[in-house]
């Protein structure tokens, strides 16, 4: 069996938790391929949830943080499926708690986003960077305030508070920094002003929440400076819209136009064919046309001789004088005028 063989039985036998199948293969030389998404074998046993499969393969030397096409990692697979005792075997191993994918998700933003509470904890235990933001600017406590989950909303928010208290440079920083006297939790409905606990005398924004009962509001600090870059970028970004969008009208009219001209082109050789074939048949009418002239002229008076009377064959006829003479007086009456056929020679006898 070759080694492409036996990576692809490794990450089946991965896939289904397969333990003993696993180390079989291993002994035989197995290397640690991945499939065409990049996925290891130790993604697949943290995906699907096989413990004793993904113990086997960390301590064959898998890597703990392999990466796919993505940049997922497989503590990102076991927090965003749940599995809270692989996340705990792989950080204990080693992985990196604040590995980011190609999204800049964390597996605590995973694990959040699927409101997996107990995975969350674990991480938070582990050190998880509670602070993190996504690509799209988001931290864990802004997906669990949208995904409306308090139980997670009141870990982070503790988690947050205890990491700032902690490790004062995690903070945001910012030239005018605005203090909050402490975390807040809210009754259901209630709209709070966040600058009635906000302490500073050049505060340059401030947020207004609805929040529901039970859950923690964390102030939002918006910067002119941030918002003056983002206008910026779009000034930036509008122009080069517009040059896509004229390139792509071009290139559009440009193959419009060249369509136009290949139906042309064809329209004029199925012209040129008609033309050949109407001078065809103009030819051979007029062909037809003189054979019949010359047919015509051919024939005497213009009479057409179709009819060729069928006569008999034979050697010679005998017949008497006045045989002859009565058959020359019933043609006189008939009013024929025939020649003898070429084949019948007439004699006559007379008596």
């Amino acid at each position: 069996m070759s080694l492409v063989d036996l990576g692809k039985r490794l990450l089946e036998a991965a896939r289904k938790g397969q333990d003993d199948e696993v180390r079989a293969l291993m002994a035989n030389g197995a290397p640690f391929t991945t499939d065409w998404l990049g996925t290891s074998p130790l993604h697949l046993a943290a995906q699907y949830g096989h413990y004793s499969t993904a113990e086997v393969l960390l301590r064959a030397g898998v890597s703990r943080d392999a990466r796919t096409k993505v940049d997922r990692t497989p503590l990102h697979m076991a927090a965003a499926d749940g599995h809270a005792h692989i996340v705990e075997l792989l950080v204990r191993s080693g992985a990196d708690v604040n590995a980011k994918d190609m999204l800049q998700m964390t597996a605590l933003h995973w694990a959040t986003e699927h409101h997996h509470r107990d995975v969350v904890e674990l991480l938070i235990k582990y050190g998880a960077d509670v602070h993190a933001f996504s690509k799209f600017d988001k931290s864990a406590f802004d997906i669990a305030l949208e995904k409306n989950n308090t139980e997670i909303l009141v870990m982070l928010q503790e988690a947050m508070q205890n990491q700032v208290n902690t490790n004062p440079e995690r903070a945001n920083p910012v030239a005018n920094p605005v203090t909050v006297t402490a975390p807040f939790i809210f009754t259901s409905g209630e709209v709070v002003n966040l600058a009635s606990f906000v302490s500073s005398a050049n505060t340059k924004a401030t947020s207004v929440l609805t929040v529901p009962a039970g859950q923690v509001a964390e102030e939002t600090i918006i910067e002119e400076e941030e918002e003056e870059e983002e206008e910026k970028l779009q000034l930036v970004k509008r122009p080069r819209m517009a040059e896509m969008t004229n390139s792509v009208e071009e290139m559009k009219e440009g193959s419009e136009r060249e369509m136009l001209q290949q139906q042309l082109q064809e329209a004029n050789r199925r012209a040129q064919e008609y033309r050949h074939q109407l001078l065809k048949k103009e030819q051979e009418a007029e062909q037809y046309r003189l054979r019949l002239e010359a047919m015509a002229r051919q024939q005497p008076n213009g009479v057409d001789f179709t009819v060729v009377e069928e006569v008999a064959e034979v050697d010679a006829v005998v017949v008497t004088e006045g045989d002859e003479v009565e058959r020359a007086t019933q043609v006189m009456k008939s009013g024929r005028t025939t020649e003898p056929h070429p084949s019948v020679s007439i004699e006559t006898v007379s008596s």
